[in-house]
């Protein structure tokens, strides 16, 4: 069933293993431009394909993406600390960022005629999605990054989406080089809850988010375990995402990584997911 929906979508990591081969990777003094740090804003566009298999064999979706993150306003003061031009915080970019999602999905089911679908398969837009992220408080040592997120309902089918639209305050708090060398720990919390009045949708997330940069920022390393409850049912349910990311051309911040998935618990989100993506970072 996966290789059905896969011949079906377009996904981007075609174009990634295509430009990964040729392109040389080029060294870029002082600046961090992985796309690893959430807190650091830059100009940002991916493109980003993701392949789930549901559990028990239910069915399975390709979800395309298309997003795209910018600053706003000044830079910051560089925040060199004692590490100098070897912090993850060396340049940082502005206070406040933003980002928008769109996408693109496939969603194939082994229960047809199920409602509310007409058919096991349905393809369309689903919902969008666009957050504002400020630093509430910096230093050396530690950032912390309050923000809101809106999920709007754009779905083509109700099946893609979430049929409501959707609120998320958030929280981030970094913590560079925990781990040693140049690492980052970002524990960051989400309230998520619909406005429509209905109280279909209130969840907390919680996300682990480990990065260890490596060989001089030409590959990077991530840890995602992501803890999701479930408000209205009383669920709890658990991911575990690695990363493996690698610079394709470093000098204009051209990069691409492989991000496979497993969920933990019984029911997850999926029983595993498989993501690739290709970025483009520039200030």
């Amino acid at each position: 069933m996966m290789k059905k929906v896969l011949a079906r979508s377009t996904p981007a990591w075609l174009l990634l293993l295509v430009l990964a081969g040729p392109m040389p990777v080029v060294a870029q003094e002082d600046k961090d431009n992985t796309g690893t740090n959430p807190v650091n804003f830059t100009y940002d566009f991916r493109l980003i394909t993701e392949m789930q298999e549901f559990e028990g064999s239910a069915g399975s979706q390709v979800i395309n993406t298309m997003e795209f993150r910018w600053p706003i306003g000044r830079d910051i003061a560089n925040l060199k600390g004692p590490e100098g031009k070897d912090s993850l915080f060396y340049n940082m970019g502005t206070r406040i960022g933003m980002r928008f999602r769109a996408r693109y999905q496939t969603l194939s089911l082994t229960t047809p005629g199920a409602e509310p679908f007409e058919s096991s398969e349905v393809s369309g837009i689903g919902d969008f999605d666009m957050r504002i992220l400020g630093l509430a408080y910096t230093s050396p040592k530690v950032l912390v990054a309050v923000g809101l997120e809106a999920f709007f309902d754009t779905a083509s089918n109700e099946a893609l989406g979430s049929g409501n639209t959707l609120l998320g305050p958030q929280v981030f708090v970094a913590f560079p080089g925990i781990l040693g060398g140049r690492s980052l720990f970002i524990p960051g919390y989400q309230y998520v809850f619909d406005v429509a009045g209905e109280g279909r949708v209130r969840r907390s997330q919680i996300d682990l988010y480990f990065v260890w940069l490596l060989a001089e920022g030409k590959n990077w390393l991530i840890v995602n375990p992501q803890i999701i409850y479930d408000h209205e049912l009383s669920e709890d349910f658990a991911t575990f995402e690695t990363e493996w990311g690698f610079m394709i051309v470093q000098k204009y911040g051209i990069s691409g990584y492989l991000r496979p998935g497993i969920g933990l618990t019984d029911p997850a989100p999926y029983s595993w997911n498989f993501e690739a993506g290709l970025k483009f970072v520039w200030r």
